[in-house]
């Protein structure tokens, strides 16, 4: 009789011990994976932070017969690229129909100029950039091409703050349902442990 007293008594701690035990491992498990979530975020981040910007694609392509016009310096110039102009001559550059500045071609007839953002109707889109001037021939040479958006010249750095931002929010709501679990279960742990005093069962069975 008292030796299946002593079992009956000690047998549902062993099961406590081992659930508590398994309910560690289930609580450091989601910590681990709350802790990689956010470090892979961190990483990612890092890796658009030290990734270089690229710059505004050009409203054209680089032919000969059409401008390259690029956004640089954060949006603030915008840099117009010509080609097969006569080799240093002179040549007008325009907006729409009203001249802003003339240029010299180098010595391979390429014309290279920045234009200030405040000239171009506060950096919209849909202007057009002239470059009027002569070909090596000596005819009238005239490239047009529209403006580009600044919105192109936005780069990785740009969305870095709402990336961290939402990391941040990520990290956060992770670790307050880890902690809501973690409360929940400390609550059900201690009804684990409630055994039956020894002899109970043998008395009531008597």
């Amino acid at each position: 009789m008292g030796q299946a007293t002593g079992k009956v008594g000690s047998t549902p701690f062993p099961t406590a011990r081992r659930r508590a035990n398994l309910e560690n491992m289930n609580l450091s498990t989601s910590a681990r994976r709350v802790l990689t979530v956010v470090l892979a975020a961190l990483t990612l981040g890092g890796a658009l932070l030290l990734s270089p910007a690229s710059p505004a694609a050009a409203a054209a392509g680089t032919g000969t017969d059409k401008l390259a016009l690029t956004w640089i310096e954060d949006g603030q110039q915008l840099r117009v690229d010509g080609y097969a102009y006569r080799p240093r001559a002179m040549v007008t550059v325009r907006l729409g129909s009203e001249p802003i500045q003339q240029a010299r071609s180098d010595e391979n007839g390429r014309v290279r100029v920045t234009v200030p953002q405040s000239l171009i109707a506060a950096g919209q889109s849909g202007a057009s950039i002239v470059v009027a001037g002569r070909s090596a021939s000596g005819s009238s040479r005239v490239l047009i091409s529209a403006v580009p958006p600044r919105a192109a010249v936005r780069g990785p750095v740009d969305v870095l703050p709402w990336s961290i931002g939402g990391v941040a929010i990520l990290g956060l709501a992770l670790g307050a349902l880890h902690r809501r679990r973690s409360r929940g279960r400390a609550r059900r742990a201690p009804l684990a442990f409630v055994a039956a005093p020894v002899g109970y069962h043998c008395r009531h069975a008597a």
